[in-house]
């Protein structure tokens, strides 16, 4: 079936992928969905274009939209480094203290929670690639979600986008829990009682910079990216003849080099931080637009029983294993709670999760404990994938 929109017509189709892009952004910040991710709205709009045959689908393989392959070819290259430009691994280590320990415990439980799930529930020829994924994007966000279906060639499943789906679906039910978690008077007992210092404002040693986005930190942010995203596809090729393997090694090449970069000059791209973030979240906004794009509704009711399970069991091994394992560790239920949505939900719920419920000195920590999640999901998503492959 042809397109309302022609695939030639190529201002115009990046003008719906665009807004289509803004239309989740805008929609979550003003909570016109109530608790509905952006990201899952920017790709029910676009799925809901393409199979009204307004746009082309981006499925199709017998339609070539060039729109589309560029964002696939430039986007999540480009936009991984800027995400990754605060990933300081040092900074991370000294300034988490005990919710780094908590962060580490979560994330052993949903690795050991994925390898239970993929045992029970079948996902078909691609349940190896599904685990991994889901891991990566549980133990880090939606950053190492793209990036390790990206390595996985699997962006393009029908899987993919179902468990976009299910992921914020079941993400915003745990976080809900979380806040429920301090007030449940019997679970007390697998805690050890909430340290004061956590809850108590400590004098701070100097005020923290801010920089503010400016012409010229758009520039030299996008500069770098491009830079290292370049190094990147130009090493790729060699690793992979050396290795005689199908992955796609450039994303993880360029991640490699991206936490390389932030932790050999952290002070030079201090200043850029904010600046980058803003930039690569647009551009992965963009690029869930296309996916969104490529989208058959009726695939992700087809499949998403099994992966809510599969999330569930996950997540409910996750929380027992640290619960199992928190007095051992000396873990207070905030320190527990705050961890769990940094490994779940990522720093930007962690940190609101802490000021919220009084824990002012975990705000910093919960931001840190969720970076570094960034930094290390998608490696681990990537190997749970190989290994059950």
């Amino acid at each position: 079936m042809n397109s309302f929109i022609s695939p030639d017509n190529h201002i115009t189709i990046f003008f719906i992928i665009a807004g289509a892009a803004a239309f989740g952004i805008y929609s979550e910040h003003k909570k016109w969905f109530g608790k509905l991710s952006g990201i899952l709205v920017t790709m029910i709009s676009m799925s809901i274009l393409s199979m009204t045959g307004i746009v082309p689908v981006a499925s199709n393989p017998n339609i070539k939209v060039d729109v589309y392959n560029m964002v696939f070819s430039y986007f999540i290259p480009v936009s991984i480094p800027l995400l990754l430009f605060s990933s300081n691994i040092i900074k991370i280590v000294k300034e988490s203290g005990k919710l780094l320990v908590a962060y580490i415990l979560g994330a052993i439980g949903i690795i050991l929670g994925s390898f239970i799930a993929y045992g029970i529930f079948d996902l078909g020829e691609y349940s190896g690639k599904t685990a991994g994924v889901i891991t990566s994007t549980l133990i880090g966000g939606s950053v190492n979600f793209i990036a390790t279906a990206e390595i996985l060639n699997f962006s393009t499943n029908p899987l993919f986008t179902a468990t976009i789906a299910v992921d914020n679906f079941v993400a915003n039910l745990y976080t809900l829990l979380m806040f429920l978690i301090p007030s449940l008077a019997f679970l007390s007992r697998f805690f050890v009682k909430p340290k004061k210092e956590n809850s108590s404002d400590l004098p701070t040693k100097e005020e923290k910079t801010s920089f503010p986005i400016t012409i010229e930190r758009i520039a030299v942010s996008v500069f770098i990216a491009a830079l290292i995203a370049g190094l990147g596809k130009l090493i790729a090729p060699l690793l992979q003849n050396l290795f005689h393997t199908e992955l796609n090694l450039s994303i993880l090449i360029i991640t490699v080099l991206a936490i390389l970069a932030a932790n050999f000059f952290p002070k030079r791209l201090q200043s850029l931080e904010n600046t980058a973030f803003s930039i690569g979240l647009w551009m992965m906004y963009i690029f869930l637009a296309v996916i969104g794009a490529a989208t058959n509704i009726q695939d992700i009711f087809g499949i998403g029983l099994n992966l809510l399970w599969f999330y569930l069991t996950i997540m409910l091994f996750h929380f027992l294993f640290m619960l199992a394992l928190a007095k051992l560790f000396k873990l207070d239920v905030y320190e527990v709670v705050i961890s769990s949505a940094a490994n779940i939900m990522g720093p930007s719920v962690a940190a609101p999760m802490a000021a919220s419920m009084g824990q002012k000195n975990l705000v910093t920590p919960g931001i840190l404990v969720g970076i570094l999640g960034y930094i290390i999901g998608t490696f681990i998503g990537v190997s749970i994938a190989m290994l059950l492959t």
